[in-house]
């Protein structure tokens, strides 16, 4: 990789003060994950804004700043903090932007957007009992590495996918970071974020708050937000509860985790025409079924096309589900999810529209509030008692077992324009699979047009295939 693509840039945080592109400082990232930490980190800081470092109180371990507590984990967030350290599940999420811009612009955006979402400045910490917290530290900006060149954009996909590669350490914040390909004309900013902190909506919400801020609007700070558990209220019943998919068929084929060398996935991409997604969005509604639902049927019957290991056998899919609406909530940048495993039988049914409509129904239930209380006691029950990385995998690889994980975060819900910029397309979020033969198909729609970005650590692609499939579903 070079130099160039390599360099992490960091700007005074001082508030109320902004900069220009002649004030940043880039420096070559000496560590092979692309990251600085504690040392390294705060004199680099100290360096370019000595007055937002001074004063700093440290902490008994090296390298870390005074923290505040903001508040412990729920239940979700603290689940993904334990299987991610047993393998990363952090995510990402681009947008092109067409438009002039300049590092300083977006070295301000961040700034701004930071101060705006408390999570984007926290670290996870435990009070030595094994008990994790979300800790913001405001002497932590989001690092951004910036790829300038005349082709840059051209490139996202492979800037992705080394993203993915590189985990994070929860007790180092913030646990966002970004690459920025910057062109005279155009840029795509790449958001990559630790899953106790966010989902992809939350940072759809974020690439718009960013755009906000260049195009020069205000940006106001928003409220920490309880854990679902306060929301839902819930409380602890004493004994493990044990947590299992509702209406979901035990297992036949248990998850079996990817070798841990295996750190690098393949991501592709494919733009439907707006066209073809106008025809698909009115196809569904005729057939009194969704987008969502064909692209559940589209992807099934793609795997059993495309791997030969899964011709005769059920495909299971996993379809994250946004609690905003069902918990009336906003655009908050938190983990606001739930998730449904639906089981689709080979030979039951494989006319397309039926598989569409079945999957849906198979969602429904765990589209309620009903739906989401129960899921999320579940789970609160499970982590209140107590587990550890071990167990938490476990219960990851029985409860959560799929083949094909279909994360939709559907139509952006806010306009493309921001003054002289217009968001011209946004893919992902792109997760890198925890078990093997899994591949995780991210869907957003942007001006119109449904974008699927493929991550997999598998040759065999399913994109192409499905993309024939919506086509003549289409056409019949």
């Amino acid at each position: 990789m070079s130099q160039t693509s390599n360099a992490l840039t960091v700007l005074s945080r001082v508030p109320g003060k902004r900069v220009s592109d002649e004030q940043a400082i880039p420096f070559a990232v000496p560590s092979a994950d692309g990251l600085l930490s504690g040392d390294q980190f705060l004199g680099r800081l100290s360096q370019v804004a000595p007055t937002a470092v001074e004063g700093i109180t440290r902490l008994d371990r090296p390298g870390v700043t005074a923290a505040r507590v903001l508040r412990p984990l729920g239940s979700y967030e603290e689940f993904f903090w334990l299987i991610d350290k047993n393998r990363p599940v952090h995510f990402a999420l681009a947008a092109k932007v067409q438009g002039a811009t300049t590092f300083g612009q977006w070295r301000n955006a961040f700034d701004l957007v930071q101060r705006r979402h408390p999570l984007l400045s926290v670290s996870i910490e435990t009070n030595g009992n094994s008990r994790p917290y979300f800790c913001r530290n405001i002497a932590a900006p989001i690092p951004l590495r910036v790829i300038q060149a005349n082709d840059a954009t051209l490139r996202w996909k492979l800037e992705m996918e080394v993203e993915l590669s590189i985990p994070f350490d929860p007790e180092d914040a913030p646990l966002v970071r970004a690459a920025l390909l910057l062109e005279p004309n155009q840029a795509v900013v790449i958001l990559v974020a630790h899953h106790s902190i966010a989902d992809g909506r939350s940072i759809a919400f974020v690439i718009r708050d960013l755009l906000r801020a260049l195009s020069g609007e205000d940006i106001d700070v928003l409220p920490l937000l309880p854990s679902h558990e306060e929301i839902l209220r819930l409380t602890r019943i004493n004994g493990i509860q044990p947590l299992q998919q509702s209406n979901a068929p035990t297992p036949v084929r248990p998850a079996t985790y990817i070798r841990k060398e295996q750190s690098r996935p393949r991501i592709k991409g494919v733009r439907l025409s707006s066209a073809l997604t106008s025809m698909l969005r009115e196809r569904a509604r005729r057939e009194k079924t969704t987008v969502h639902g064909a692209l559940f049927a589209a992807f099934a019957l793609a795997a059993w096309q495309n791997s030969p290991y899964l011709n005769d056998a059920s495909i299971r899919i996993c379809s994250p589900i946004d609690t905003r609406k069902l918990l009336g909530l906003g655009e908050d940048c938190a983990v606001l999810i739930d998730a449904k495993i639906v089981t689709i039988e080979p030979g039951r049914s494989n006319n397309f529209w039926n598989i569409a409509r079945e999957s849906i129904s198979g969602l429904a239930g765990a589209r309620t509030l009903q739906g989401v209380t129960a899921s999320r006691n579940a789970l609160y029950q499970v982590t209140k008692n107590g587990i550890d990385v071990t167990t938490a995998a476990a219960i990851c690889a029985q409860a959560f077992a799929h083949e094909i994980m279909l994360t939709n975060i559907g139509e952006l819900p806010y306009g493309m324009e921001f003054g002289q910029l217009r968001l011209e397309t946004a893919w992902g979020p792109a997760v890198s699979a925890r078990f093997e033969g899994v591949t995780t198909i991210g869907v957003a729609t942007a001006n119109g047009a449904l974008c699927l970005l493929e991550t997999s650590f598998s040759t065999c692609s399913l994109l192409k295939t499905a993309e024939q499939i919506l086509v003549s579903a289409c056409s019949v």
